[in-house]
Protein backbone atom coordinates (compact mmCIF):
# COMPACT_ATOMS: atom_id res chain seq x y z
CA UNK A 1 0.00 0.00 0.00
CA UNK A 2 2.42 2.55 0.75
CA UNK A 3 4.58 2.14 -2.79
CA UNK A 4 0.98 2.83 -3.89
CA UNK A 5 0.50 6.02 -1.69
CA UNK A 6 3.77 7.20 -3.42
CA UNK A 7 3.20 6.35 -6.99
CA UNK A 8 -0.30 8.49 -6.61
CA UNK A 9 1.51 11.34 -4.66
CA UNK A 10 4.37 11.30 -7.16
CA UNK A 11 1.12 11.45 -10.09
CA UNK A 12 -0.82 14.46 -7.99
CA UNK A 13 2.51 16.36 -7.62
CA UNK A 14 3.45 16.25 -11.29
CA UNK A 15 -0.30 17.09 -12.49
CA UNK A 16 -0.07 20.44 -10.00
CA UNK A 17 3.10 21.27 -11.47
CA UNK A 18 2.06 20.44 -15.01
CA UNK A 19 -1.34 22.67 -14.19
CA UNK A 20 0.73 25.05 -12.16
CA UNK A 21 2.95 25.76 -14.98
CA UNK A 22 1.04 26.25 -17.82
CA UNK A 23 -2.21 28.27 -15.69
CA UNK A 24 -0.85 30.30 -12.69
CA UNK A 25 -2.46 33.76 -12.22
CA UNK A 26 -1.03 36.23 -9.86
CA UNK A 27 -3.40 35.25 -7.22
CA UNK A 28 -1.87 31.87 -7.09
CA UNK A 29 -3.99 30.55 -4.13
CA UNK A 30 -4.96 32.98 -2.49
CA UNK A 31 -8.51 32.85 -2.95
CA UNK A 32 -11.43 31.00 -0.98
CA UNK A 33 -14.37 31.30 -3.22
CA UNK A 34 -13.67 27.77 -5.42
CA UNK A 35 -16.19 29.15 -7.87
CA UNK A 36 -14.45 32.29 -8.43
CA UNK A 37 -11.00 29.99 -8.93
CA UNK A 38 -13.22 27.00 -11.09
CA UNK A 39 -14.63 30.68 -13.40
CA UNK A 40 -11.00 32.08 -13.29
CA UNK A 41 -9.04 28.49 -14.36
CA UNK A 42 -11.87 27.97 -16.81
CA UNK A 43 -11.26 31.67 -18.43
CA UNK A 44 -7.70 31.34 -18.36
CA UNK A 45 -8.01 28.00 -20.41
CA UNK A 46 -10.23 29.34 -23.07
CA UNK A 47 -8.01 32.05 -23.32
CA UNK A 48 -5.05 30.16 -23.53
CA UNK A 49 -6.63 27.87 -26.00
CA UNK A 50 -6.95 30.52 -28.56
CA UNK A 51 -3.59 32.13 -28.22
CA UNK A 52 -1.86 30.85 -31.71
CA UNK A 53 1.95 30.55 -31.34
CA UNK A 54 3.91 33.03 -33.04
CA UNK A 55 6.59 30.81 -34.79
CA UNK A 56 9.86 32.21 -35.19
CA UNK A 57 13.82 31.33 -35.53
CA UNK A 58 14.85 34.06 -33.99
CA UNK A 59 18.45 34.80 -35.08
CA UNK A 60 19.27 31.31 -34.66
CA UNK A 61 21.83 30.48 -37.88
CA UNK A 62 20.58 27.58 -40.13
CA UNK A 63 23.36 28.12 -42.73
CA UNK A 64 25.33 24.74 -44.06
CA UNK A 65 28.71 23.67 -42.84
CA UNK A 66 30.93 22.71 -45.80
CA UNK A 67 34.60 20.83 -45.31
CA UNK A 68 36.39 22.55 -47.98
CA UNK A 69 39.69 24.00 -47.42
CA UNK A 70 42.29 25.96 -49.31
CA UNK A 71 44.97 23.32 -50.06
CA UNK A 72 46.31 22.15 -53.60
CA UNK A 73 44.06 19.62 -55.41
CA UNK A 74 47.43 18.03 -56.33
CA UNK A 75 49.33 18.08 -53.16
CA UNK A 76 50.42 14.56 -52.38
CA UNK A 77 53.46 13.10 -49.86
CA UNK A 78 54.30 9.70 -49.90
CA UNK A 79 56.55 8.14 -46.67
CA UNK A 80 57.88 4.77 -46.12
CA UNK A 81 56.98 3.59 -43.02
CA UNK A 82 60.37 2.45 -42.30
CA UNK A 83 61.79 5.83 -42.41
CA UNK A 84 59.67 6.96 -39.23
CA UNK A 85 60.44 7.16 -35.45
CA UNK A 86 59.71 3.57 -33.59
CA UNK A 87 57.51 3.98 -30.52
CA UNK A 88 57.12 1.44 -27.40
CA UNK A 89 58.01 -1.96 -29.52
CA UNK A 90 57.46 -1.00 -33.21
CA UNK A 91 60.09 -2.24 -34.90
CA UNK A 92 61.48 -2.68 -38.46
CA UNK A 93 61.05 -6.29 -40.79
CA UNK A 94 62.12 -6.53 -43.97
CA UNK A 95 60.62 -10.58 -44.58
CA UNK A 96 58.11 -10.81 -47.45
CA UNK A 97 55.63 -12.63 -45.51
CA UNK A 98 52.93 -10.27 -45.98
CA UNK A 99 53.94 -9.31 -49.96
CA UNK A 100 55.79 -7.45 -51.49
CA UNK A 101 56.84 -4.24 -50.19
CA UNK A 102 58.29 -0.92 -51.22
CA UNK A 103 61.88 0.59 -49.51
CA UNK A 104 63.61 -1.33 -47.33
CA UNK A 105 61.34 -2.93 -44.82
CA UNK A 106 58.49 -2.27 -43.19
CA UNK A 107 57.21 -1.62 -39.54
CA UNK A 108 55.74 -3.83 -37.51
CA UNK A 109 52.72 -2.16 -34.72
CA UNK A 110 52.50 -5.41 -32.26
CA UNK A 111 50.82 -4.41 -29.49
CA UNK A 112 47.73 -1.80 -28.59
CA UNK A 113 49.94 1.82 -27.88
CA UNK A 114 52.50 0.78 -30.51
CA UNK A 115 53.16 3.09 -32.77
CA UNK A 116 55.53 4.65 -35.89
CA UNK A 117 55.29 8.73 -35.95
CA UNK A 118 56.78 10.73 -39.02
CA UNK A 119 57.36 14.38 -38.88
CA UNK A 120 55.57 16.07 -42.06
CA UNK A 121 55.00 19.17 -43.54
CA UNK A 122 51.30 20.16 -44.92
CA UNK A 123 50.38 22.96 -47.23
CA UNK A 124 47.25 24.32 -45.06
CA UNK A 125 45.14 23.29 -43.05
CA UNK A 126 42.43 21.06 -44.24
CA UNK A 127 41.14 17.55 -44.60
CA UNK A 128 43.25 14.94 -45.49
CA UNK A 129 43.35 10.89 -46.92
CA UNK A 130 45.96 8.94 -45.46
CA UNK A 131 46.16 6.07 -48.02
CA UNK A 132 48.43 3.38 -45.56
CA UNK A 133 50.06 0.05 -47.48
CA UNK A 134 49.45 -2.45 -44.67
CA UNK A 135 48.41 -5.59 -43.69
CA UNK A 136 47.07 -7.18 -39.99
CA UNK A 137 47.38 -10.57 -38.15
CA UNK A 138 44.00 -9.63 -36.82
CA UNK A 139 41.07 -8.75 -39.76
CA UNK A 140 38.56 -5.84 -38.68
CA UNK A 141 41.29 -4.89 -36.26
CA UNK A 142 40.84 -0.81 -35.32
CA UNK A 143 43.56 1.14 -35.02
CA UNK A 144 44.68 4.76 -35.27
CA UNK A 145 45.80 7.87 -36.67
CA UNK A 146 47.56 10.28 -34.45
CA UNK A 147 48.30 13.90 -34.89
CA UNK A 148 50.69 15.36 -31.96
CA UNK A 149 49.94 12.54 -30.33
CA UNK A 150 46.20 12.80 -30.56
CA UNK A 151 43.90 10.22 -31.37
CA UNK A 152 42.50 12.01 -34.47
CA UNK A 153 40.68 9.09 -36.49
CA UNK A 154 40.61 5.43 -36.51
CA UNK A 155 40.70 3.11 -39.16
CA UNK A 156 40.15 -0.84 -39.68
CA UNK A 157 42.13 -3.42 -41.11
CA UNK A 158 41.28 -6.18 -42.82
CA UNK A 159 43.95 -7.94 -45.37
CA UNK A 160 46.88 -10.33 -43.81
CA UNK A 161 48.77 -9.17 -47.29
CA UNK A 162 49.60 -5.57 -47.96
CA UNK A 163 46.55 -3.56 -49.36
CA UNK A 164 45.54 -0.47 -49.40
CA UNK A 165 43.62 0.85 -46.09
CA UNK A 166 42.42 4.60 -46.02
CA UNK A 167 41.78 6.68 -43.32
CA UNK A 168 39.58 9.38 -44.43
CA UNK A 169 38.78 13.02 -43.74
CA UNK A 170 41.87 13.98 -40.93
CA UNK A 171 41.94 17.58 -39.98
CA UNK A 172 45.21 19.06 -40.21
CA UNK A 173 46.54 22.79 -39.73
CA UNK A 174 49.13 23.87 -41.63
CA UNK A 175 52.65 23.90 -40.89
CA UNK A 176 54.73 20.64 -39.17
CA UNK A 177 53.14 18.27 -37.35
CA UNK A 178 53.86 14.69 -36.00
CA UNK A 179 51.45 11.98 -37.44
CA UNK A 180 51.46 8.85 -36.46
CA UNK A 181 50.30 4.93 -36.87
CA UNK A 182 49.56 3.66 -33.61
CA UNK A 183 48.00 0.18 -33.01
CA UNK A 184 44.84 -0.62 -30.97
CA UNK A 185 43.22 -3.89 -31.30
CA UNK A 186 46.62 -3.96 -33.62
CA UNK A 187 48.91 -6.71 -35.03
CA UNK A 188 49.81 -4.41 -38.14
CA UNK A 189 52.58 -4.05 -40.78
CA UNK A 190 53.01 -0.95 -42.51
CA UNK A 191 54.44 -0.70 -45.61
CA UNK A 192 54.14 3.24 -46.85
CA UNK A 193 51.94 5.58 -46.55
CA UNK A 194 50.21 8.80 -48.56
CA UNK A 195 49.12 11.87 -47.66
CA UNK A 196 46.47 13.58 -50.12
CA UNK A 197 43.49 16.31 -50.14
CA UNK A 198 39.82 14.46 -49.17
CA UNK A 199 36.79 15.18 -50.87
CA UNK A 200 34.32 17.74 -49.22
CA UNK A 201 31.76 16.12 -46.82
CA UNK A 202 28.24 15.44 -49.04
CA UNK A 203 25.85 17.52 -47.05
CA UNK A 204 22.80 16.01 -48.63
CA UNK A 205 22.61 13.14 -46.56
CA UNK A 206 22.07 14.80 -43.52
CA UNK A 207 18.74 15.36 -45.19
CA UNK A 208 15.76 13.23 -43.08
CA UNK A 209 12.44 12.36 -43.15
CA UNK A 210 10.12 15.44 -42.29
CA UNK A 211 7.49 13.78 -40.43
CA UNK A 212 7.61 11.64 -37.04
CA UNK A 213 6.72 8.36 -36.80
CA UNK A 214 3.37 8.87 -34.58
CA UNK A 215 0.87 10.96 -36.82
CA UNK A 216 -0.60 12.02 -34.22
CA UNK A 217 2.56 13.21 -32.67
CA UNK A 218 1.77 16.58 -30.56
CA UNK A 219 2.87 20.18 -31.52
CA UNK A 220 5.65 20.58 -29.30
CA UNK A 221 6.70 17.26 -30.01
CA UNK A 222 6.65 18.36 -33.74
CA UNK A 223 8.45 21.65 -33.16
CA UNK A 224 11.00 19.87 -31.51
CA UNK A 225 11.89 17.49 -34.46
CA UNK A 226 11.76 20.27 -36.64
CA UNK A 227 14.41 21.94 -34.39
CA UNK A 228 17.04 18.98 -34.40
CA UNK A 229 16.15 17.98 -38.19
CA UNK A 230 17.04 21.74 -38.94
CA UNK A 231 20.10 21.33 -36.44
CA UNK A 232 21.29 18.23 -38.18
CA UNK A 233 24.47 17.67 -40.10
CA UNK A 234 24.91 22.11 -38.63
CA UNK A 235 25.61 21.36 -35.28
CA UNK A 236 25.84 18.82 -32.52
CA UNK A 237 23.82 19.65 -29.34
CA UNK A 238 25.11 18.90 -26.36
CA UNK A 239 23.64 15.93 -23.53
CA UNK A 240 24.35 14.77 -19.87
CA UNK A 241 22.68 12.27 -17.54
CA UNK A 242 22.18 13.17 -14.42
CA UNK A 243 23.32 11.27 -11.66
CA UNK A 244 20.90 9.84 -9.14
CA UNK A 245 18.37 11.05 -11.14
CA UNK A 246 18.70 14.59 -9.59
CA UNK A 247 17.97 16.71 -12.58
CA UNK A 248 19.76 20.04 -13.40
CA UNK A 249 20.90 20.26 -9.69
CA UNK A 250 23.08 17.19 -10.35
CA UNK A 251 26.65 16.99 -9.65
CA UNK A 252 27.56 16.50 -13.12
CA UNK A 253 25.57 19.89 -14.17
CA UNK A 254 27.15 21.77 -11.87
CA UNK A 255 30.98 20.60 -12.19
CA UNK A 256 30.05 21.40 -16.23
CA UNK A 257 28.89 24.82 -15.39
CA UNK A 258 31.92 25.26 -12.90
CA UNK A 259 34.40 24.70 -15.44
CA UNK A 260 33.17 25.39 -18.57
CA UNK A 261 30.51 28.31 -18.02
CA UNK A 262 28.06 26.50 -20.12
CA UNK A 263 25.05 23.73 -19.44
CA UNK A 264 24.61 20.82 -21.52
CA UNK A 265 20.87 21.25 -23.97
CA UNK A 266 19.74 17.78 -22.77
CA UNK A 267 19.18 16.48 -19.49
CA UNK A 268 19.15 12.85 -19.56
CA UNK A 269 17.33 11.04 -16.83
CA UNK A 270 16.05 7.50 -15.86
CA UNK A 271 12.40 5.71 -15.33
CA UNK A 272 13.88 2.77 -13.98
CA UNK A 273 12.52 3.53 -10.42
CA UNK A 274 9.10 4.56 -11.65
CA UNK A 275 8.56 0.51 -12.33
CA UNK A 276 5.82 -1.63 -10.59
CA UNK A 277 8.69 -3.79 -9.87
CA UNK A 278 11.28 -0.78 -8.28
CA UNK A 279 8.58 1.85 -7.19
CA UNK A 280 6.09 -0.49 -5.73
CA UNK A 281 7.56 -3.64 -4.80
CA UNK A 282 10.92 -2.57 -3.37
CA UNK A 283 10.15 0.96 -2.62
CA UNK A 284 12.81 2.12 -4.52
CA UNK A 285 13.44 6.02 -4.37
CA UNK A 286 14.94 7.88 -6.56
CA UNK A 287 12.61 7.89 -9.43
CA UNK A 288 9.36 9.76 -8.75
CA UNK A 289 10.34 12.86 -9.42
CA UNK A 290 11.78 12.25 -12.92
CA UNK A 291 8.11 14.20 -14.43
CA UNK A 292 8.92 16.91 -12.63
CA UNK A 293 12.20 17.24 -13.49
CA UNK A 294 11.53 16.84 -16.91
CA UNK A 295 8.71 19.20 -16.61
CA UNK A 296 11.36 21.74 -14.95
CA UNK A 297 13.83 21.29 -18.04
CA UNK A 298 11.44 22.02 -20.42
CA UNK A 299 9.32 24.56 -19.26
CA UNK A 300 11.37 26.95 -16.89
CA UNK A 301 14.94 26.13 -19.12
CA UNK A 302 13.75 25.57 -22.32
CA UNK A 303 16.04 22.51 -22.53
CA UNK A 304 15.84 19.45 -24.39
CA UNK A 305 14.92 16.11 -22.20
CA UNK A 306 15.71 12.59 -22.89
CA UNK A 307 14.60 9.10 -20.82
CA UNK A 308 15.66 5.79 -20.62
CA UNK A 309 14.22 2.45 -18.87
CA UNK A 310 16.47 0.54 -16.89
CA UNK A 311 13.22 -1.67 -17.14
CA UNK A 312 13.56 -4.01 -13.69
CA UNK A 313 12.50 -7.36 -14.62
CA UNK A 314 8.69 -8.38 -12.17
CA UNK A 315 9.57 -8.92 -9.08
CA UNK A 316 8.88 -12.92 -9.39
CA UNK A 317 11.88 -13.51 -11.48
CA UNK A 318 14.11 -11.27 -9.44
CA UNK A 319 16.85 -12.28 -6.74
CA UNK A 320 18.09 -15.44 -8.86
CA UNK A 321 21.73 -16.14 -9.23
CA UNK A 322 22.87 -14.47 -6.16
CA UNK A 323 21.86 -11.57 -7.21
CA UNK A 324 20.37 -8.41 -5.25
CA UNK A 325 16.91 -7.58 -6.89
CA UNK A 326 18.27 -3.93 -7.67
CA UNK A 327 20.53 -5.61 -10.76
CA UNK A 328 16.94 -7.01 -12.02
CA UNK A 329 17.22 -5.51 -15.54
CA UNK A 330 20.76 -7.78 -16.58
CA UNK A 331 20.43 -10.62 -17.77
CA UNK A 332 22.44 -12.45 -15.16
CA UNK A 333 20.17 -11.27 -12.34
CA UNK A 334 16.86 -12.37 -13.23
CA UNK A 335 15.29 -15.34 -14.49
CA UNK A 336 12.62 -13.82 -16.97
CA UNK A 337 12.38 -15.03 -20.18
CA UNK A 338 10.60 -12.98 -22.30
CA UNK A 339 10.33 -15.36 -25.28
CA UNK A 340 8.58 -17.42 -23.03
CA UNK A 341 6.20 -14.14 -22.12
CA UNK A 342 5.43 -13.13 -26.05
CA UNK A 343 5.20 -16.84 -26.93
CA UNK A 344 2.07 -17.16 -24.12
CA UNK A 345 4.50 -19.77 -22.69
CA UNK A 346 4.46 -17.83 -19.63
CA UNK A 347 1.19 -15.83 -19.42
CA UNK A 348 1.86 -14.10 -15.86
CA UNK A 349 5.07 -12.80 -17.14
CA UNK A 350 3.26 -11.59 -20.03
CA UNK A 351 0.39 -9.78 -17.86
CA UNK A 352 3.28 -8.67 -15.72
CA UNK A 353 5.29 -7.01 -18.64
CA UNK A 354 1.99 -5.93 -19.49
CA UNK A 355 1.12 -4.39 -15.98
CA UNK A 356 4.90 -2.63 -16.36
CA UNK A 357 3.72 -1.10 -19.50
CA UNK A 358 0.50 0.91 -18.42
CA UNK A 359 2.16 1.59 -15.68
CA UNK A 360 4.72 3.22 -17.24
CA UNK A 361 1.97 4.79 -19.32
CA UNK A 362 0.30 6.04 -16.49
CA UNK A 363 3.97 7.38 -15.57
CA UNK A 364 4.38 9.62 -18.25
CA UNK A 365 1.20 10.86 -19.19
CA UNK A 366 1.21 14.14 -17.29
CA UNK A 367 3.65 15.08 -19.77
CA UNK A 368 1.77 13.86 -22.35
CA UNK A 369 -1.03 16.10 -20.87
CA UNK A 370 1.36 19.06 -20.36
CA UNK A 371 3.22 18.39 -23.85
CA UNK A 372 6.66 18.22 -23.03
CA UNK A 373 8.17 16.63 -25.51
CA UNK A 374 10.51 13.38 -24.84
CA UNK A 375 13.12 11.74 -26.66
CA UNK A 376 12.37 8.33 -25.20
CA UNK A 377 15.15 5.40 -25.74
CA UNK A 378 13.56 2.26 -24.96
CA UNK A 379 14.87 -1.22 -24.48
CA UNK A 380 18.46 0.55 -25.17
CA UNK A 381 21.54 -1.81 -26.06
CA UNK A 382 18.84 -4.66 -26.92
CA UNK A 383 21.38 -6.56 -28.93
CA UNK A 384 24.38 -5.75 -26.67
CA UNK A 385 27.69 -4.88 -28.94
CA UNK A 386 28.15 -6.04 -32.37
CA UNK A 387 31.60 -6.67 -30.96
CA UNK A 388 29.94 -9.43 -28.88
CA UNK A 389 28.22 -11.43 -30.68
CA UNK A 390 25.36 -13.38 -28.33
CA UNK A 391 26.01 -11.19 -25.58
CA UNK A 392 22.77 -9.68 -24.47
CA UNK A 393 23.27 -8.04 -21.13
CA UNK A 394 20.10 -6.80 -20.42
CA UNK A 395 16.75 -9.38 -19.78
CA UNK A 396 14.99 -7.59 -22.75
CA UNK A 397 17.47 -9.26 -25.48
CA UNK A 398 18.52 -11.71 -23.94
CA UNK A 399 15.54 -13.95 -25.89
CA UNK A 400 16.46 -12.80 -29.14
CA UNK A 401 15.32 -10.41 -32.16
CA UNK A 402 11.79 -11.67 -32.36
CA UNK A 403 10.44 -11.23 -28.60
CA UNK A 404 12.49 -8.21 -28.62
CA UNK A 405 10.34 -6.39 -31.83
CA UNK A 406 7.04 -7.96 -30.47
CA UNK A 407 8.14 -6.17 -26.91
CA UNK A 408 9.19 -3.11 -28.77
CA UNK A 409 6.03 -2.98 -30.53
CA UNK A 410 3.54 -3.88 -28.07
CA UNK A 411 4.65 -0.98 -26.03
CA UNK A 412 4.36 1.47 -29.04
CA UNK A 413 0.88 0.48 -29.74
CA UNK A 414 0.23 0.72 -26.11
CA UNK A 415 2.00 4.54 -25.22
CA UNK A 416 0.66 5.64 -28.84
CA UNK A 417 -2.67 4.08 -29.68
CA UNK A 418 -3.66 3.29 -26.10
CA UNK A 419 -2.52 5.83 -24.23
CA UNK A 420 -2.09 8.42 -26.85
CA UNK A 421 1.57 9.46 -25.21
CA UNK A 422 2.07 11.97 -28.53
CA UNK A 423 4.96 13.80 -26.91
CA UNK A 424 7.28 10.96 -27.20
CA UNK A 425 9.96 11.56 -30.20
CA UNK A 426 11.23 7.18 -30.73
CA UNK A 427 14.99 6.88 -30.39
CA UNK A 428 15.62 3.41 -31.49
CA UNK A 429 18.96 1.66 -29.83
CA UNK A 430 19.04 -1.84 -29.86
CA UNK A 431 22.63 -1.56 -31.87
CA UNK A 432 22.23 -4.56 -34.16
CA UNK A 433 20.56 -3.43 -37.77
CA UNK A 434 18.80 -6.89 -38.04
CA UNK A 435 17.01 -5.93 -35.22
CA UNK A 436 15.38 -2.53 -36.43
CA UNK A 437 12.01 -2.30 -36.29
CA UNK A 438 10.84 -0.86 -39.14
CA UNK A 439 10.73 3.47 -40.39
CA UNK A 440 7.75 3.73 -38.53
CA UNK A 441 8.21 2.93 -35.11
CA UNK A 442 11.17 5.17 -35.32
CA UNK A 443 12.29 8.42 -35.64
CA UNK A 444 16.18 8.83 -34.09
CA UNK A 445 18.28 6.14 -34.33
CA UNK A 446 21.11 6.09 -31.65
CA UNK A 447 24.35 4.08 -30.41
CA UNK A 448 25.93 3.91 -26.90
CA UNK A 449 29.34 4.97 -27.74
CA UNK A 450 31.87 3.65 -24.85
CA UNK A 451 35.61 4.29 -26.40
CA UNK A 452 39.17 4.21 -24.37
CA UNK A 453 39.66 6.84 -21.82
CA UNK A 454 40.71 10.01 -23.81
CA UNK A 455 39.53 8.71 -26.91
CA UNK A 456 38.58 11.79 -28.87
CA UNK A 457 37.91 10.03 -31.81
CA UNK A 458 34.63 11.12 -34.02
CA UNK A 459 33.46 6.75 -33.91
CA UNK A 460 32.36 6.99 -37.47
CA UNK A 461 31.92 3.09 -37.56
CA UNK A 462 29.03 3.26 -35.79
CA UNK A 463 27.98 6.16 -37.08
CA UNK A 464 28.33 4.48 -40.50
CA UNK A 465 26.73 1.58 -38.85
CA UNK A 466 23.58 3.18 -37.99
CA UNK A 467 23.07 5.05 -41.52
CA UNK A 468 22.65 1.24 -42.58
CA UNK A 469 20.22 0.38 -40.09
CA UNK A 470 16.79 2.36 -42.08
CA UNK A 471 15.92 0.80 -45.52
CA UNK A 472 15.54 4.69 -46.55
CA UNK A 473 18.77 5.74 -44.78
CA UNK A 474 16.13 8.79 -43.53
CA UNK A 475 16.79 8.94 -39.95
CA UNK A 476 18.72 11.16 -37.69
CA UNK A 477 21.40 9.78 -36.27
CA UNK A 478 22.74 10.25 -32.39
CA UNK A 479 25.29 9.72 -30.37
CA UNK A 480 22.74 8.16 -27.23
CA UNK A 481 25.32 7.14 -24.49
CA UNK A 482 29.10 7.86 -24.72
CA UNK A 483 31.74 7.88 -22.24
CA UNK A 484 34.86 9.71 -23.60
CA UNK A 485 33.76 12.59 -25.89
CA UNK A 486 34.38 13.18 -29.11
CA UNK A 487 36.25 15.96 -30.87
CA UNK A 488 33.48 18.40 -32.52
CA UNK A 489 36.12 19.96 -35.17
CA UNK A 490 37.38 16.33 -36.64
CA UNK A 491 34.24 14.55 -36.71
CA UNK A 492 32.70 17.45 -38.52
CA UNK A 493 35.45 17.44 -41.05
CA UNK A 494 34.94 13.77 -41.34
CA UNK A 495 30.99 13.82 -41.88
CA UNK A 496 30.51 12.50 -38.50
CA UNK A 497 28.15 14.79 -37.42
CA UNK A 498 26.22 12.78 -34.83
CA UNK A 499 22.97 14.99 -34.31
CA UNK A 500 23.53 15.03 -30.02
CA UNK A 501 25.89 13.21 -27.61
CA UNK A 502 24.17 12.32 -24.30
CA UNK A 503 27.26 11.85 -21.72
CA UNK A 504 26.81 9.44 -18.93
CA UNK A 505 26.90 10.02 -15.36
CA UNK A 506 29.73 9.08 -12.81
CA UNK A 507 32.74 8.37 -13.67
CA UNK A 508 32.17 9.13 -16.88
CA UNK A 509 31.91 12.26 -15.77
CA UNK A 510 32.63 13.07 -11.89
CA UNK A 511 35.22 11.60 -9.78
CA UNK A 512 35.52 12.76 -6.00
CA UNK A 513 32.48 14.79 -6.64
CA UNK A 514 34.21 17.58 -9.65
CA UNK A 515 34.82 17.06 -13.11
CA UNK A 516 37.10 14.42 -14.05
CA UNK A 517 39.61 14.56 -16.99
CA UNK A 518 39.84 10.13 -16.46
CA UNK A 519 37.79 10.03 -20.09
CA UNK A 520 38.04 13.29 -21.41
CA UNK A 521 40.88 15.75 -21.05
CA UNK A 522 40.11 19.38 -19.50
CA UNK A 523 40.96 20.43 -22.82
CA UNK A 524 38.85 18.61 -24.40
CA UNK A 525 35.68 19.38 -22.31
CA UNK A 526 36.49 22.91 -22.67
CA UNK A 527 36.48 22.82 -26.09
CA UNK A 528 33.60 20.83 -26.90
CA UNK A 529 31.34 23.43 -24.84
CA UNK A 530 32.90 26.34 -26.60
CA UNK A 531 32.75 25.15 -30.17
CA UNK A 532 30.88 26.93 -32.43
CA UNK A 533 29.32 23.91 -33.45
CA UNK A 534 28.31 22.03 -30.24
CA UNK A 535 24.38 23.72 -29.00
CA UNK A 536 24.94 24.26 -25.05
CA UNK A 537 21.53 25.32 -23.50
CA UNK A 538 22.07 28.98 -23.88
CA UNK A 539 22.40 28.82 -27.75
CA UNK A 540 18.84 26.86 -27.84
CA UNK A 541 16.14 28.94 -29.70
CA UNK A 542 12.88 29.17 -28.24
CA UNK A 543 11.32 25.36 -28.77
CA UNK A 544 7.74 26.27 -28.15
CA UNK A 545 7.78 28.96 -30.97
CA UNK A 546 10.35 27.10 -33.14
CA UNK A 547 8.35 26.31 -36.71
CA UNK A 548 6.80 23.25 -36.96
CA UNK A 549 6.74 23.54 -41.05
CA UNK A 550 10.42 24.78 -41.07
CA UNK A 551 10.60 25.08 -44.97
CA UNK A 552 7.69 27.06 -45.04
CA UNK A 553 8.07 29.49 -42.71
CA UNK A 554 11.45 30.19 -44.11
CA UNK A 555 9.33 30.39 -47.60
CA UNK A 556 7.58 32.61 -45.91
CA UNK A 557 10.20 34.76 -44.32
CA UNK A 558 12.78 35.49 -46.24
Amino acid sequence: MKGNIKKMLAMTLALTISAGLFGCGEDGGKKNDSKAENSSAAESSEVKEKEPVVETIGDFDLSDLTSEYDVPADFELTIEGESGEMVNQSFVMDKAFAGDFSGEGYVAVPEQGDEVTFEVELPAKGSYDIIMTLATDNKGSMNLITVDGNAAVKFRAEDPKFAEVKAESVLIEGGKHTLGVRGDTGHIYLDSLKIVPAPAVDISKFEVTPELCNPNASDNAKRLYSFMRACYGKYTISGQYSGDNEGKDSREFKEIDKRTGKSPAILGLDVGNLGISTMIDHQAGGGDMVPLYAMDWYNNNNGIVTMCWHWHAPSKYLEVNDQPWWRGFYTDSTSFDLGKAMSGEDKEGYDAIVAELDNMAQQLKPLADADVPILWRPLHEAAGDPKYPGKAWFWWGASGKKAYLELYKLMYDKFVNEYQLNNLIWVWNAQNKDWYPGDEYVDIVGYDCYPAEKDSSSQKEYYEFLAECSPTGSKIIAETENGSMFDPDAAFNEGTRWSYFATWNGEFTIKDKQLSEQYTTFDMWDKIYASERVLTLDELPDLKSWPIDLDTYLAENK
